[in-house]
C-alpha cells in the first residue's frame, strides 16, 4: 500500500488506522465485558466504542468536511448490549465513509473557520475552529480512546 501524501489521505489513512484498531479490541472483548464499567464512572467499552463513532463523525465529517451529519453524544454514552460484530461494523463503516469524503473533499476547505453547532462538538462549549484542527482533533480524539479501551480489555483480561 502506498503511504499517502497529500492531506486529505493523511488524515484518512489516520483516522482508519485508529478505527480499525478500535474495532480490533472491540472484537477481542467478550460480550459481558464490553458493558463492564471498571468503575462507577467509567464507561464501558461499548459506550467508548459507540462514543468514538458519533465523535469522529461529527468532527471529521461533519466539522472537518463540512458534510451534514448528526450526533447524539447522550445516545453514544448510553448504549448496552451492543454485539461486538455490530461495534466494529460501526467502526469500519465510519473509516469508509471518511475515505469517501476525503477522496472527494477539495483541501481548501480544511482552511475555513467555522462554529461548529452545538451537537457535532460535543460536551464543551463550542468555539471558533479551522475545519482542519477538527479533522487533527478526530484522529487525537480518537487515539485517546484507544487506549481506554485496549487498557480496559487489559484490566479485564487480568482479572
Amino acid at each position: 500500500m502506498a503511504v499517502p501524501t497529500d492531506e486529505p489521505s493523511v488524515y484518512g489513512a489516520l483516522l482508519r488506522s485508529a478505527l480499525e484498531a478500535i474495532a480490533q479490541t472491540v472484537d477481542e472483548m467478550s460480550e459481558a465485558d464490553l458493558d463492564t464499567h471498571l468503575i462507577e464512572t467509567a464507561s464501558s467499552a461499548t459506550q467508548l466504542a459507540n462514543h468514538v463513532v458519533g465523535a469522529v463523525r461529527g468532527y471529521a465529517l461533519g466539522v472537518g468536511c463540512a458534510l451534514d451529519v448528526e450526533r447524539d453524544r447522550a445516545a453514544e454514552f448510553g448504549a448496552r448490549g451492543v454485539p461486538a460484530s455490530e461495534l466494529s461494523s460501526a467502526l469500519r463503516l465510519l473509516a469508509d465513509d471518511i475515505d469517501a469524503a476525503m477522496a472527494a473533499v477539495d483541501p481548501a476547505v480544511f482552511n475555513e473557520v467555522t462554529v461548529p453547532e452545538q451537537s457535532l462538538f460535543g460536551a464543551a462549549p463550542t468555539r471558533e475552529l479551522s475545519r482542519r484542527e477538527a479533522l487533527v482533533s478526530s484522529i487525537r480524539h480518537a487515539g485517546e480512546h484507544l487506549g481506554h479501551l485496549q487498557l480496559t480489555r487489559d484490566i479485564l483480561d487480568a482479572r
